[in-house]
């Protein structure tokens, strides 16, 4: 199976009750706004430039959060994501293949939200018991 790498942003609510998700279009799975980098970007500029193509926001790159594998949620191919803590630079819309973005709290499960499998497995739990997420 073919490996891909990603950075991901966590991005949470001020009072760290709530993680932002995006949906791409096509899917109905919500995973953290990121993606792959080009060249030879570090995962900073790629970062960057994800947020600012998928959601017309600057960001500020706080640390690294951790780095999961997985198997892809939309590829055929082995995942490792590298995931870092962020703030938003302005206020978020979707935009390119974004279609939707919501934020979600730890009972996203109750409110009928899906996740991709890094954050129901990985970065949700870490958050939590980190006390990231409340």
């Amino acid at each position: 199976m073919p490996e891909m790498t990603k950075i991901g942003a966590v991005i949470l609510t001020p009072d760290k009750t709530k993680i932002l998700v995006v949906r791409k279009r096509g899917k109905e799975t919500f995973i953290i706004p990121g993606g792959r980098p080009e060249g030879q970007e570090t995962d900073h500029e790629a970062l960057a430039r994800e947020i600012r193509e998928e959601l017309s926001v600057g960001m500020h790159l706080n640390a690294q959060l951790g780095q999961y594998v997985e198997p892809a949620e939309f590829d055929d191919a082995t995942l490792t994501m590298r995931v870092y803590d962020v703030d938003m630079v302005g206020e978020p819309v979707p935009d390119n293949e974004i279609v939707e973005l919501r934020w979600v709290g730890a009972d996203y499960e109750r409110e009928g939200v899906k996740l991709g499998s890094t954050l129901t497995r990985h970065v949700i739990p870490a958050l939590l018991a980190r006390g990231d997420l409340r």
